[in-house]
């Protein structure tokens, strides 16, 4: 459980990613301990990282997505939040482009589990 909210509460944080997402990681941490926490995040990854792509292509936001990275690695990099900047970065506006996380920690659990 420690191991999801050392990675995941600075998402939060930084709002680039919901509650309901850092609790179901650390419910699921609670549950799995940490070797097979990392394992079930890893898969989540994978699932996240295909999912991101897709989206980004079908709502063909890909220009923008490499601005916001860019946006992103630059707030933090001076210490200020992404968010700040660009509203479009905070997933509690509507502006921003939505993965829905808990489809893709579903799908990396049943990945773990199935394999």
């Amino acid at each position: 459980m420690g191991l999801a909210l050392l990675i995941y509460v600075p998402l939060y944080l930084l709002r680039g990613m919901g509650g309901g997402d850092v609790k179901l990681m650390a419910a699921i941490g609670a549950i799995a301990g940490p070797g097979n926490w990392l394992r079930i995040f890893f898969f989540t990854l994978i699932f996240g990282a295909v999912a991101a792509i897709v989206l980004i292509f079908v709502k063909r936001r890909v220009r923008r997505t490499f601005k916001n990275i860019g946006l992103i690695l630059m707030s933090l990099g001076s210490g200020h939040a992404p968010y700040a900047k660009n509203p479009e970065l905070d997933v509690r506006e509507e502006k921003g482009l939505r993965l829905p996380h808990a489809v893709t920690i579903a799908c990396g659990a049943m990945a773990f589990l199935v394999l």
